[in-house]
């Protein structure tokens, strides 16, 4: 049975907007080598490997990947779990988005992140302010939110995995329209 909190789709129209805005946001900073850390089902790495040619994306669903290979095939795709850090070697840029609110200790990808990462972080996360976590809308999940976070604490989780924020974007709703700034449901950070 596949996670109905994954985007499953076979091309990018079926997709919903705010995800593909933020990979398609992503896109615009991806430089050499590219990691896709919690692809999902493998659409956003299919959009950073247009920009880029050389994307590996890495999930702890062995049905994303499968569906990855299948339906946007071009990046690399490894099973595994980011905290076990299954990749190989250094990336120009990393990219993670919706990803660390589903994690237990977060700060230990994003260390494992800053030392695979030369140059770029994308990573994005629900806004607390504008969008309050709430544990049963995520408990039929696989990989269940644990939690949101204010802009100021993803800055400073950020900031003690060695990362500074350059640049900062949101979105006010999930009809995805990207904006500068911190007041919309979810944040996205650009980090060297």
């Amino acid at each position: 049975m596949l996670d109905t909190s994954r985007q499953w789709a076979k091309d990018l129209s079926s997709i919903r907007p705010d995800h593909v805005k933020r990979y398609e946001l992503a896109s615009r900073y991806v430089k050499w080598r590219t990691l896709d850390a919690a692809c999902g089902c493998g659409y956003g790495s299919s959009i950073l490997y247009k920009a880029c040619q050389s994307v590996v994306g890495i999930d702890a669903s062995q049905s994303a990947i499968e569906w990855a290979e299948r339906y946007f095939p071009g990046p690399g795709y490894i099973h595994g779990r980011i905290e076990n850090k299954p990749w190989a070697g250094r990336f120009g840029t990393v990219v993670t988005l919706e990803t660390l609110e589903h994690l237990e200790a977060p700060e230990e990808s994003l260390k494992a992140f800053r030392q695979a990462c030369y140059e770029t972080l994308v990573a994005s996360v629900p806004n607390e302010e504008l969008y309050p976590f709430k544990a049963e809308n995520f408990a039929a999940d696989d990989y269940p939110h644990i939690r949101h976070y204010r802009p100021a604490e993803f800055e400073e989780l950020l900031e003690s995995a060695g990362f500074v924020v350059k640049e900062w974007y949101c979105q006010k709703d999930k009809n995805g329209d990207i904006h500068k700034g911190t007041d919309g449901m979810f944040v996205i950070a650009v980090c060297e």
